[in-house]
């Protein structure tokens, strides 16, 4: 047996050596999708996932495959699928697939980036190794770069706290604003270079809260700052202090990020106000002096007073355009302006002329004011006192009256009773005269007499020391009701004089005594009184002729003032049972003022009134004069009630219209011609006679009526029409009769 070899010469076994190609490639991807700008929002704790794709991509497996990432932070890489033998082997036609997951930091955003590239590693059977930068694909070898959305931005928020030092409960120069600015990272990225300005603070204190001590406002960091600031004049007179600081800083690429500071919101840039207590404040003294010019120590008309004036800001704000104004004097000097706490002593001035009437009065008594404007355009004003700024008091100047210039006057009254009847009346006159006496020491001239309720005759006299005047001045007054309704007259007339230095002197009268100053009262009759008249009407409201329970009486009333004085509140009363008097009071009834509208009265006539025939009452009126005391009458009337009819054939109407229309022309009486003998008599309210016939209606019942005209033959004119109004008919029949020998009843004449 032979074995085989390369040639004759040999038995070498026949060897094919294979080219071997060991090759591995990785690809690595993250889970993250980009946004606009082709960079991803990512925040701190975000977890990115990579995936890590293994393959042979040689003719030779390989074993020992491992993958490995060097980004701090990353989890352990971690096989997922593709062994499908489960031998470790990685197959010339197998994928394997690894993950790893990242969580995001704040480098990580401050960077921008994440940037990274694993490395996978096989074993080839002779042992060799095969390794493979990832890449985004097999084809290269590109690093994994994330671009992370960077977001830069900062806040500031600046509060002011006013610190009242001297506990006043209001601001003062000097005392202090403690400001705090709170700074945050608005963004997502860290901050450095941090400036803080503010323009009215020289230094600021801070900051807190740099947690990591690193200089850089981490994106939850909250930096604090704080600052005093010393308030000024200016910003009291403002009432207020308002200002903004600013903050900048860089982010990790070296964005420069900016913010005006806001009082309360970090969406906001409004200026930080604090507001300061204004108290406008002034006060004014002012003081008189009197010059006594011609050394005699006695003030005389001409002489003055010389004013000054001491204004003080008592308050914490300036105050402009200070002026004062006297309502006795013309204050020369003004305006001024006034710090807090300044006083002016020197810029205003005035005098003043002594007055006759200062000199009677001892005193020149005033007061001045000041008036300021404030820093806000508001008015302040204070009344001057004479030593205090707290106080408003006037400023008094004595005087010393060395005058003896002295007149008196008596007045009387007498009354001209012009009727002769011993009282007086409104129309009457008073008779005053005067008498005036120069009481004093120097000689009065101009003397004049003057009265609040009459014109005075006579005059002006000069009087000499001593001397009387009784015939000069006179007066005529007319006598008001007002007056007699009072009962007097009462008034005091004024005496003037001037003495030889020009000084007036005056006097009030008095009755009878020069040294007295009692009023002049001249007294009258004083006699009130009042009437009343009382008149009743039955009214047969069925027209039947008799008196039935439920019809009714009317009642008038006639009051009369008689007395000599006017009365009020007039009142009617009546005790009859069940009359109702409507109407009143009078408010005022004059002297001989007669009323006969404002009263009426109503009665319902009861059974026992139609068996008594009659209704008797009294009614009472009262009236009250000016001094509140009453005066009363009363008046008494008895109204007849018709009977009540027997038959049917007979009807008696009490109403008739002689107006020339046919209707209701007579006074109509049914069946009278049935009993030819009767007798008609009509009277008016007062009981005068106006009409009378016998055989009344004649044989048709239309012949001898009455129509309305008058046949009376004593007071009432014959053949007159008769007004409107009510009266009164009687109906006898000396023989036959219709049920009853006589009738009587109301008859209503209307035109």
């Amino acid at each position: 047996m032979d074995l085989s070899g390369s040639s004759v010469a040999n038995d070498d076994q026949t060897i094919i050596n294979i080219c071997q190609d060991a090759a591995i490639a990785i690809v690595k991807t993250h889970d993250q999708t980009p946004g606009t700008g082709d960079c991803i929002s990512l925040e701190v704790g975000d977890v990115v996932t990579y995936t890590f794709t293994v393959t042979n991509e040689g003719n030779v497996s390989l074993s020992n495959i491992d993958v490995v990432d060097p980004l701090a932070g990353l989890s352990a890489v971690t096989f997922v699928s593709g062994d499908a033998n489960n031998d470790g082997i990685l197959g010339v036609d197998e994928t394997w697939i690894y993950t790893a997951t990242y969580t995001v930091g704040q480098v990580d955003i401050d960077l921008g980036t994440i940037t990274n590239q694993a490395t996978a590693t096989g074993t080839a059977p002779d042992a060799s190794t095969v390794t493979d930068l990832s890449g985004s694909s097999i084809a290269n070898d590109d690093q994994t770069i994330i671009n992370i959305c960077q977001d830069a931005a900062i806040a500031l928020i600046k509060t002011g706290v006013f610190n009242d030092e001297n506990a006043n409960d209001c601001s003062d120069v000097g005392e202090t604003i403690t400001y705090t600015f709170t700074i945050t990272n608005q963004g997502n990225v860290s901050l450095s270079g941090l400036e803080l300005v503010d323009p009215m603070i020289a230094v600021l204190s801070g900051p807190s809260g740099d947690t990591n001590n690193d200089g850089k406002l981490d994106v939850t960091e909250t930096w604090v700052y704080t600052g005093i600031y010393a308030i000024t004049q200016d910003n009291i007179n403002a009432g207020e202090v308002i200002n903004q600081a600013t903050v900048k800083a860089l982010s990790s690429t070296n964005v420069v990020v900016f913010d005006l500071s806001d009082h309360s919101s970090v969406l906001e840039d409004n200026p930080t106000v604090v507001e300061l207590c204004q108290n406008s404040v002034i006060a004014l003294i002012k003081k008189g002096e009197f010059n006594d010019l011609n050394g005699n120590a006695c003030a005389e008309v001409g002489e003055t007073i010389t004013y000054s004036f001491e204004v003080y800001n008592l308050g914490n704000v300036s105050l402009s355009n200070i002026i004062i104004t006297d309502p006795l004097v013309s204050v020369i000097g003004g305006p001024i302006t006034l710090e807090p706490g300044m006083s002016d002593i020197s810029s205003f001035t005035a005098i003043y002329s002594i007055t006759q009437d200062d000199i009677e009065a001892l005193v020149v008594e005033n007061q001045a004011t000041v008036t300021a404007t404030a820093p806000l355009g508001n008015i302040i004003t204070d009344l001057s006192d004479h030593t205090s700024t707290s106080e408003d008091n006037p400023t008094i100047t004595n005087l010393v009256n060395c005058q003896e210039s002295i007149i008196a006057l008596i007045k009387e009254g007498f009354i001209t009773d012009e009727n002769g009847n011993g009282c007086a009346e409104a129309g009457e006159t008073i008779m005053y005269v005067f008498s005036v006496a120069n009481m004093g020491t120097v000689e009065l001239t101009d003397v004049i007499v003057t009265d609040p309720m009459v014109s005075v005759l006579g005059g002006p006299i000069s009087l000499a020391i001593g001397a009387i005047d009784t015939t000069t001045f006179t007066a005529i007054y007319t006598i008001t009701q007002d007056d007699i309704d009072n009962g007097f007259v009462e008034n005091q007339a004024l005496v003037v004089g001037i003495g030889p230095d020009g000084i007036t002197v005056s006097d009030l009268s008095d009755h009878s005594s020069y040294l007295e100053n009692n009023p002049t009262v001249t007294v009258f009759c004083y006699e009130p009184s009042i009437s009343l008249v009382k008149t009743g009407e039955f009214n047969d409201e069925n027209g039947n002729g008799a008196s039935e329970v439920g019809e009714t009486i009317s009642y008038s009333f006639i009051v009369t003032n008689t007395g000599d004085v006017a009365l009020y509140d007039v009142m009617i009363t009546d005790p009859l049972p069940g009359i109702v008097i409507t109407g009143g009071p009078i408010a005022i009834l004059l002297p001989g003022e007669i009323d006969s509208t404002t009263f009426t009265a109503t009665y319902a006539i009861t059974a026992e009134d139609i068996e008594n025939r009659e209704v008797y009452n009294l009614a009472l009126v009262t009236g009250i004069t000016i001094k509140e005391e009453s005066v009363t009458d009363e008046s008494e009337v008895t109204v007849i009630l018709p009977g009540v009819l027997d038959v049917t054939n007979f009807e008696i109407f009490n109403g008739i219209t002689p107006d020339g229309d046919g209707l209701n022309e007579y006074f109509q009486i049914v069946g009278i011609q049935d009993y030819p003998n009767n007798n008609v008599k009509i009277y008016n309210r007062w009981g005068v006679l106006v009409f009378e016939r016998d055989g009344y209606g004649g044989r048709t019942g239309k012949e001898n009526v009455f129509n309305g005209i008058s046949e009376g033959r004593a007071t009432v004119e014959k053949n007159k029409e008769l007004p409107t109004g009510t009266y009164f008919y009687v109906i006898t029949f000396p023989t036959d009769n219709p049920g009853k020998s006589s009738y009587s009843g109301y008859l209503y004449i209307n035109r």
